[in-house]
């Protein structure tokens, strides 16, 4: 059967007494027909309901339609006497088997999926310190203005006597030479610059931090006090300097740069980074920002990774490292804590000793509240803060206990511990589903005073986490797990072939990529944006590269419609083509499988260990399309290469780096390929511009977005909330005109909402 390779000669089985153990059967004519024919010629190797036997002991499950399942057992079963199972007995045995146990409805019917208990993922864990401290204290959201306020002084001395400038510099990028700024300064071998304001950042991650000057300065980053790069004492010839920091997305960062000029001949002044997967470069304006912000409190040990075995991250996996990695985060936290404790404490200068001790008191019991996203309990109260506060325990250690045994608690680790229909359960549910973290001190506030308890309140607060800073950035991590791009580091290709096509080049890719993202989830028409737009972001090295007509010489990206006639969506972006794609060759296997898979969410299984790849220069005549065809042609392989390579060759019009191209091998490209639908009915189409249009209108797009959404956002099996949710997300999906920021309060609002029991 579909997807198994069973022992030939198994068929005969006594059908009356088979019958007597199927599952589910029904009275209908072509039910019983197929159940029949199943009891007959397949039971034997598969066992009466698909669950496998001692010679054949793989399930039989997966999500084809029932034609390709009449395909396929029409094409290749029983095994060895295939002539044995045709026509209207394929079809009766296909419709019987997705209706009894094949389909994933099916098997949620069959064994239908638990809720399991989650603990925190590694994200959330550091959104939630993050988080906890942040709500004793403030922060800012990006605004309209981008740029580092500049106070340019006459002088090394930053005193406002010395001020000459102030203005809104839109980066640190300045080559000032044997000159200065501008008017105004007496001594061009001396003065300085005081840059600040704050860092926002869209992707978690290390960033490494470089200051190029022949000059002097120190960068704060995330820090006010102490800094991340000291350049202030020049030593030797040295005049690049670097730091990281790990950062969280979706935030701000107080950032400063003290810098001068004393005595040199030359002055310049380059701030830069280099952002998680891609090259150093010099900070763009989009991420900087007049505003001021606090200090965010980052955890930087290392957890080990989440589970991904459903193809989500979920956390579920309870191990040793983690727990250790849990008791290192805790000691961390507990020893940055000080920095902050004046803020989020309260604390003045007056308190006297024991105004002091209460407020610290006060902040435990507040901090345990908010960790715990729910009322203290007395026991709780006294075990996890009143406790530490005895007579003789100084206030530090007192402090540095409740710390850490309220981060190593289980209630803060583990989710939805409480009362699931109490409300504060619904306002952690939704929080984690929208910003990845705990519920924030107006979300529990609206939780004690019964704010969420009506769908119009609940609503209200889903479109207000939503519509923060955060949610954005919550939507736009999404897309970047959409498309996988967390696993495209490497798109190396061969020098000879491609000599222009270096690192920087890739890493402007992915910045143009970025952009489309980052547009695309604060667009309301953002999702047909993503599958259809002709405009992509780019640069003049890459324009140069790709034969666009932008300046060369032009360094901030800009959008431009880039041959509208071949592109079309993200699937003919360079950086994915280039991506999916070998040193040397095309790949329509790796392209159709990320569309497959990826975009119209079909299950695949993984290729044979016996198989590789046929290296092009074994047989050089051939096109990467024949080559492909010929490979993939044996039985084993086409059952599901026949719709991986349909959906693969439209994109044969784009090279290994992304570049179109009109021919292969002096032949012209053929870029023509289909996709069944699952009422039987071949979509074809020729090139990136239809594919993209039947992606745009394919109900399998939308149902796998929803999907692998759903999944992203709650971290449990969607068919555990009914069998019909997929659709029903989908339908609403539709239904609000493919609105995604839609869609994820829809998936909010049902995480939320459902009271149902979970399996620990």
């Amino acid at each position: 059967m579909p997807n198994h390779t069973p022992n030939a000669g198994q068929h005969a089985v006594c059908v009356a007494v088979l019958l007597l153990f199927l599952p589910g059967l029904t009275t209908s004519a072509a039910e019983i027909d197929g159940a029949r024919v199943y009891a007959q010629k397949c039971a034997s190797c598969h066992g009466a309901a698909g669950e496998g036997t001692p010679d054949v002991p793989q399930k039989l499950f997966g999500d084809r339609s029932a034609f390709d399942l009449a395909e396929v057992i029409t094409r290749s079963m029983p095994e060895g006497e295939p002539e044995e199972c045709q026509g209207d007995e394929a079809r009766a045995v296909a419709k019987w088997m997705l209706t009894e146990f094949y389909s994933p409805q099916a098997q949620a019917r069959l064994n239908p999926p638990q809720k399991s208990l989650l603990r925190l993922t590694v994200s959330q864990y550091r959104n939630c310190v993050a988080d906890l401290i942040e709500g004793f204290t403030w922060a800012s959201q990006p605004g309209e203005k981008s740029g580092l306020t500049g106070r340019y002084y006459k002088s090394k001395s930053m005193r406002d006597s010395n001020k000459v400038i102030e203005r809104l510099d839109s980066m640190v990028d300045f080559d000032f030479a044997e000159g200065t700024p501008g008017e105004g300064f007496d001594k061009p071998e001396e003065f300085s610059v005081l840059w600040d304001g704050s860092l926002v950042v869209d992707e978690t991650g290390w960033y490494d931090f470089v200051l190029k000057t022949e000059n002097g300065g120190r960068l704060f980053v995330n820090d006010t006090q102490n800094a991340l790069i000291d350049a202030y004492v020049k030593s030797g010839d040295t005049d690049e300097y670097t730091g990281a920091r790990f950062l969280l997305a979706g935030r701000m960062y107080p950032i400063r740069l003290n810098w001068f000029k004393f005595r040199e001949k030359t002055s310049s002044v380059r701030l830069m980074w280099k952002p998680p997967h891609r090259e150093v470069q010099p900070i763009p304006s989009r991420h900087l920002s007049p505003e001021h912000t606090s200090r965010v409190l980052v955890v930087e040990t290392p957890f080990p990774p989440d589970d991904r075995s459903s193809g989500y991250i979920r956390g579920t996996a309870v191990s040793a490292e983690w727990d250790e990695a849990t008791t290192y985060a805790a000691i961390e936290v507990a020893d940055k804590l000080p920095e902050f404790l004046r803020s989020v404490a309260r604390l003045k200068k007056g308190d006297d000793e024991q105004q002091r001790r209460e407020k610290l008191q006060k902040f435990c019991q507040d901090l345990a509240y908010r960790a715990f996203r729910r009322p203290l309990t007395d026991e709780q109260r006294d075990n996890y803060v009143d406790r530490h506060f005895v007579d003789g325990t100084p206030d530090e250690i007192a402090v540095r206990r409740c710390v850490i045994g309220i981060l190593k608690a289980p209630w803060f680790l583990y989710r939805d511990l409480g009362d699931p229909n109490d409300l504060h359960a619904v306002a952690e549910r939704l929080s984690f589903a929208l910003v990845d973290s705990t519920p924030n001190p107006d979300l529990l506030q609206a939780a004690s005073k019964e704010w969420i308890k009506s769908d119009d309140g609940l609503d209200h607060y889903a479109w207000k986490l939503l519509n923060s800073y955060r949610g954005q950035v919550r939507l736009q991590e999404f897309l970047r797990v959409w498309l996988n791009m967390e696993r495209l580091h490497e798109a190396d290709k061969q020098a000879d072939l491609y000599p222009s096509f270096n690192r920087e080049i890739l890493s402007d890719l992915r910045t143009s990529l970025e952009f489309t993202l980052r547009e695309a989830a604060t667009s309301e028409d953002g999702f047909r944006q993503l599958l259809t737009t002709s405009e992509f972001w780019l640069n003049g090295r890459l324009a140069s590269f790709y034969g666009h007509d932008l300046a060369a010489d032009t360094q901030a990206f800009q959008k431009v419609r880039l041959e509208p006639t071949h592109r079309a969506g993200i699937t003919s972006h360079p950086f994915l083509l280039a991506s999916l794609a070998y040193q040397d060759v095309s790949s329509p296997i790796h392209r159709g499988v990320f569309l497959s898979r990826g975009l119209l969410g079909r299950t695949l299984k993984p290729p044979p260990d016996s198989v590789s790849p046929t290296a092009p220069d074994l047989e050089p005549h051939l096109t990467t399309r024949e080559r492909v065809i010929k490979q993939t042609s044996p039985q084993m392989c086409a059952n599901c290469h026949t719709m991986i390579n349909a959906l693969g060759f439209p994109l044969e019009e784009f090279d290994a780096v992304g570049r179109h191209r009109t021919a292969e091998k002096d032949r012209p490209i053929d870029a023509t390929g289909g996709y069944r639908l699952r009422d039987g009915r071949m979509k074809q189409f020729r090139g990136a511009v239809e594919l993209s249009r039947f992606l745009a209108e394919s109900r399998e797009t939308r149902r796998s977005f929803a999907r692998q959404l759903f999944h992203h956002m709650v971290q449990q099996p969607i068919l555990a909330y009914g069998a019909d949710t997929i659709d029903q997300l989908a339908d609403e999906f539709s239904d609000s005109d493919l609105k995604m920021n839609s869609l994820m309060v829809n998936i909010a609002l049902m995480a939320a909402r459902p009271a149902g029991k979970t399996d620990p």
